[in-house]
């Protein structure tokens, strides 16, 4: 309910969306910047030039990216279903987390596979990877926004 009274009046359906992504996202910092402050994680895992610290970076960004993608597209939805002047933006916000989640796994899984060398010969496959997924989503929103221009609707 909205009220005269409430501390967040017309953001109300857009502050459980924000607080889930928002809240994820510092849990998530802290326990990385906690762990990696642990003794001994430059070591590398047992026959293998992966160091534990690239890990552990790996799979805190591989959850930050979830939270990200999920999160963040679920306020780009609310924010559509509540104001009707956003409707016309829900596709271009959720294609800005799509892009900000793959970002946040594009640079926090780079260590971890440069370490590991499966690029080595060819280190220029490995972002051409993530601009591959990142054009994607990019050209099904602009052939959207063209549609929509045109006076089409997909």
């Amino acid at each position: 309910m909205t009220g005269s009274n409430d501390p967040f009046g017309s953001f109300r359906p857009l502050v459980p969306s924000f607080m889930r992504l928002v809240a994820g996202i510092i849990v998530l910092i802290v326990v990385e910047s906690i762990v990696l402050g642990f003794p001994g994680l430059t070591q590398t895992v047992p026959s293998s030039t992966v160091t534990i610290s690239s890990l552990i970076i790996f799979l805190v960004g591989f959850v930050a990216t979830v939270l990200v993608f999920k999160y963040g597209t679920q306020l780009s939805a609310a924010g559509a279903d509540t104001y009707d002047s956003m409707k016309n933006y829900q596709e271009l916000l959720t294609w800005v987390f799509q892009i900000a989640a793959l970002y946040i796994f594009y640079t926090t899984s780079r260590a971890l596979v440069t370490a590991s060398g499966i690029f080595r010969t060819t280190p220029w496959a490995y972002p051409m990877i993530f601009v591959a997924i990142g054009l994607i989503p990019t050209i099904k929103v602009i052939l959207n926004a063209i549609h929509r221009v045109e006076g089409r609707h997909t």
